[in-house]
């Protein structure tokens, strides 16, 4: 006889560090609940809390309970990552062509988890470019070459990553469809299937969710035993990162989707017992508290880079701010004449020991839930043993708990209204709910707030999420997201959702920059109910219970599990302890400065601190230097040196005499993220001016170089690809004054700052000191040597396939601009440009001095500034002469491809007693241009380019770039002086205000202080 559906049963478990929660439901009405403590194995836990709830439900309704279905939240995984235990090594497979190369999988993981988890690395043809051309075909001989060679090794866990393929994932399930082939036992993950756009960040998600996928099997497996031992025939699903649940099958090849279950579980229920669809949730447990915004009754997703164990990725996260307040965590106060002097609430915490450690359990130590026994906002244990505590120290225990509430609110909050809250969690006591807290509507603490976590999992969703790119030139907008709507169904509803349930939830539409055929990222996700089942029916081992034999294949788990160590290219890998503190940067070592020379010897520390130093000054452009960094550090990590020089040394010795090539990366970030480096484009784009330089053309360019055809059009003289040096119109040595002596960057913000330091050290050139730009701007006319009358041709444009295209001359160097732009997007929108050599007297007058250390000492005082707990944007400010806009989020963002440039506006709304109910407006083109403090009836100009308008995260000073601007976010708005020469009318004239279509004159502002020329490091005699 089948059930009613409307009978049906759901267990929802939340596995937590601490705690095993558990509920039935039926329906929206909770039946029965259980919280237990964690076990070591887990397991013995999970079996409690079930036979607990089981139990209960029965003495409730008086009989069986038909349980449908069972959903488990679980941070083992996460866990196993973060504590480096029970990983399996993996190997991958880069589908990259002549891309990529100089970045290999594992560039920016953790040493010791590289150890653990890197068996093999295989660059190999194939990739795709932007629009779903591809880069090279693939090599199938290739391929199973290195598919043998894998077998051979005893590999049995395998990623394959193709550069672009989430637009096109053909070739990547080619090569899944050949190690079924020829390695028919390997598990495979493939990139698109796991993470969205930027090649690393998926990379690194696809090896955590492959070196997990063991792990995940003895866990799935152990559940399922479980379960069966209870007598729970029903199918299991364990729960997603974004709210909804994935069946156990799923699990097995996805277990990255489950690591951010435990506050996810949290807020998914908080919503269900509130009926808050949008609105905060605060979840307050032993430890910490987390709090996240609510968008439809789903967690918000954070849109950056996530971090996890030390690793980059880009999954599906939520975007969740934590906090070390918890009903556990320690109060220390001091006292001088009986008056408290100050007093913190954690970050430390005696978590699972409260009920041996608190004072109201006959403890010596002071915690935040004696405090709430204390104030009377909760009772239990022995009130009396905290009776004696000063009021005075009670009331300032409970204000600061309050305030950090309250600022974790702040923080998460997408504008400065105020929205409704909803406490939950054990440790929910900590709030005096007559109080409330700032910022809020109202504050809820519902029904059952202590297992809102397992009532979230309890939840019974599933989702699809398609993540694209698209050109819009041919499509309408209307027809792209259609399809990739209908594309993100389909996902959900082959992952079990009633097909008439699934809805759209979250579309996001990003042009991306540079890039000529109105190409746009287009991400959507559809969500729908689970198909229900009748639990009558047995579910057979497909649907989501593990066999029997999958069972006796693998032992119960446990976070002491390891294998033999000779299983480091096998199975799995001993255990390894906890990593060592992940930023030992922050010791702030000195600078190196060779004796002998006087150069400036990079450190790695050195080059973190220009990448924080190049973001800022890049005024949101020049792409992320995080890239370059890595470049940078891997040099160095590989013994080649970067040394920096004054330009003050350049013609003092022979080896300095000579010309200096100033060089970027030119083309779409949003490429560069994807297409990474082959490594040689910059070496070659030298090679080749030089080669040019030798050859003495002149104004006398003749119609034919060794074969290749010189044309003539658009106000520009060129070729399409440079031939190498042969017998022909190239001279074999450079003629006297035509040696490159040195590197220089065109522009010092963002990423090409960084690329004259790893081009530079392997070329084994000094980089000087100085840059074309003194930030960033868009366009090659704007070069500061260019505006003063100096020529940028001849320039060479290298792609990674070897291309090398020249512009001999120009008519303008906006002729060029459009040019190189055009020849950038034909390359696949990335090129390397090594613009005409600079003689040692241009580099003197017409670039801005010391901006390479200005970066450096930048970034070393926001770093400083951590290290001290101080204000970063102080730090920034008083380093720069700089002025604060405004302090705030990000309420408003639009976004338009106009010309190849993104260009857009958003608006920043004050938050914090200086700037509450104040916003400032920014129109940006690629980099930020113009800033405008706006009301309902007034606007004014507070800033405009040349001026350096920069946006920082609130709290960490770190540099935004406009392609990671979005809504929500909290940041600092700062203008920091331009140099002299970007000032003059000539300069205005290419980088002011009109310059960009603006009718606005630039003025200097009042109340900052003129540029001031930083010293050099090291100091000059």
């Amino acid at each position: 006889m089948s059930t009613a559906q409307g009978e049906l049963f759901v267990i929802g478990v939340d596995v937590g560090g601490t705690n095993t929660d558990a509920v039935c439901l039926q329906g929206s009405h909770v039946v029965a609940s259980s919280k237990v403590p964690t076990t070591e194995n887990v397991t013995d836990g999970l079996k409690q809390a079930l036979s607990n709830v089981i139990t209960e439900s029965r003495q409730s309704l008086g009989r069986d309970v038909p349980v449908s279905r069972i959903n488990i939240g679980t941070t083992h995984f996460v866990n196993a990552v973060i504590q480096r235990k029970g990983l399996t090594p993996v190997s991958v497979m880069r589908l990259c062509g002549t891309s990529s190369r100089l970045m290999e999988p594992f560039i920016d993981f953790p040493l010791d988890l590289k150890q653990i988890v890197c068996a093999s690395i295989h660059m190999v043809s194939g990739g795709y470019q932007y629009n779903g051309e591809e880069i090279t075909p693939l090599d199938e001989d290739e391929i199973i070459g290195c598919i043998q060679t894998i077998r051979a090794n005893g590999i049995n866990n395998v990623v394959v990553c193709g550069i672009f393929s989430p637009v096109n994932p053909a070739q990547e399930l080619k090569v899944a469809e050949l190690f079924s082939a020829h390695h028919p036992s390997a598990s495979v993950t493939l990139s698109h299937q796991v993470g969205q756009l930027s090649l690393l960040e998926r990379e690194n998600a696809s090896v955590l969710n492959e070196c997990l996928k063991p792990l995940c099997a003895r866990t799935v497996a152990t559940f399922a035993h479980t379960l069966a031992e209870l007598g729970l025939n029903c199918p299991f699903f364990l729960t997603q990162n974004d709210g909804t649940v994935i069946s156990s099958d799923q699990a097995l090849k996805f277990p990255v989707h489950t690591f951010s279950s435990g506050p996810t579980n949290s807020m998914r229920g908080a919503a269900k017992l509130s009926g808050v669809g949008d609105g905060i949730v605060v979840d307050i447990g032993g430890t910490s508290s987390d709090v996240g915004f609510l968008q439809g009754g789903f967690p918000k997703e954070a849109s950056t880079k996530v971090k996890v164990g030390g690793v980059n990725t880009n999954f599906q996260m939520p975007d969740v701010v934590c906090k070390g307040l918890g009903g556990g965590s320690l109060v220390r106060f001091s006292e001088a004449d009986g008056q408290i002097t100050s007093l913190t609430v954690g970050p430390d915490s005696v978590g699972y020991l409260l009920s041996k450690e608190a004072k109201i359990f006959g403890g010596q130590t002071l915690t935040a839930s004696d405090i709430a026994v204390a104030a009377g906002m909760a009772s239990f244990g022995d009130p009396a043993k905290v009776g004696g505590l000063p009021s005075d120290l009670v009331q300032k225990a409970v204000d600061e708990i309050h305030d950090m509430l309250e600022d974790l609110i702040d923080q998460v909050k997408l504008s400065a209204a105020d929205v409704p809250v909803v406490i939950v969690g054990g440790g929910s006591i900590l709030v005096d709910e007559k109080r409330g807290l700032k910022g809020t509507s109202k504050v809820i603490k519902p029904p059952h707030y202590q297992v809102a976590n397992a009532i979230g999992a309890a939840l019974s969703q599933v989702s699809g999420v398609w993540d694209t790119v698209v050109s819009l030139d041919r499509m309408t907008r209307e027809e792209a997201v259609q399809e990739i709507k209908q594309q993100a169904k389909q996902i959900a509803v082959e992952r079990g959702a009633q097909p008439d349930s699934v809805q759209i939830t979250e579309v996001t539409i990003v042009p991306l920059a540079y890039i000529t055929n109105n190409a746009t990222r287009i991400k959507v996700k559809a969500v729908g109910d689970l198909t229900v089942k009748d639990p009558t029916v047995r579910a057979q081992a497909s649907a989501g219970i593990a066999s029997h034999e999958m069972v006796e294949d693998h032992k119960p788990i446990s976070d002491s599990h390891t294998d033999k160590p000779e299983a480091r290219t096998s199975q799995e890998t001993t255990n390894l302890p906890a990593p060592p503190p992940s930023e030992p940067t922050l010791a702030l070592p000195d600078h190196q400065v060779d004796p002998a020379t006087g150069e400036w010897i990079l450190s790695e520390f050195d080059v973190e601190c220009i990448a924080i130093g190049a973001g800022i000054l890049g005024c949101g452009g020049g792409g992320s230097p995080h890239l370059g960094l890595l470049i940078a550090r891997k040099v160095l990590q590989e013994g080649k040196k970067i040394r920096v020089i004054a330009p003050e040394r350049l013609g003092l010795t022979p080896e300095l005499t000579g010309l200096v090539v100033p060089i970027a990366f030119m083309g779409a970030p949003g490429v560069f993220i994807e297409k990474l480096q082959a490594g040689f484009e910059s070496t070659r784009a030298i090679e080749c001016i030089q080669q040019v330089a030798q050859a003495a053309f002149g104004d006398r360019i003749p119609d034919n170089i060794d074969g290749v055809q010189v044309k003539r059009d658009n106000g520009v003289v060129y070729v399409d690809d440079f031939p190498k040096v042969g017998s022909g119109s190239t001279p074999p040595s450079p003629p006297a004054g035509c040696k490159v002596v040195a590197l220089m960057s065109a522009e010092i913000g963002g990423t090409n700052a960084m690329e004259p330091l790893a081009t530079a050290a392997m070329l084994d050139l000094p980089v000087v000191d100085c840059d074309g730009m003194g930030r960033a701007f868009p366009e090659l006319q704007m070069i500061i040597h260019s505006i003063y009358g100096h020529p940028l041709c001849p320039s060479g444009l290298v792609d990674d396939k070897g291309r090398r295209a020249v512009t001999f001359s120009a008519e303008s160097n906006k002729h060029l601009e459009n040019h190189f732009r055009a020849v950038a997007a034909d390359m696949g929108c990335q090129g390397a440009l090594a613009i005409a050599p600079l003689s040692p007297e241009i580099v003197k007058k017409h670039t801005i001095h010391y901006s390479v250390s200005r970066a450096c000492q930048l970034g070393r005082a926001v770093l400083q500034a951590k290290r001290d707990k101080s204000s970063p944007i102080e730090v920034i400010l008083k380093h720069e002469n700089g002025k604060l806009l405004i302090t705030g989020k990000i309420c408003d963002l639009s976004r338009v491809i106009t010309g190849g440039f993104a260009r857009g506006k958003l608006i920043v709304e004050g938050t914090g007693p200086e700037y509450n109910g104040q916003e400032l407006e920014i129109e940006f083109q690629n980099e930020n241009l113009v800033a405008r403090r706006i009301s309902k009836d007034h606007s004014e100009v507070v800033a405009t380019t040349p001026d350096l308008i920069s946006i920082v995260d609130a709290d960490l000073g770190h540099p935004i770039s406009t392609e990671e601007l979005r809504y929500g976010l909290r940041v600092a708005v700062l203008v920091l002086a331009s140099p002299p020469l970007l000032r003059s009318q000539r300069a205005l004239s290419v980088v002011g205000p009109r310059a960009f279509g603006y009718d606005l004159e630039f003025t200097p502002r009042a109340d900052m202080a003129e540029y001031v020329l930083n010293a050099p490091i090291p100091p000059l005699p």
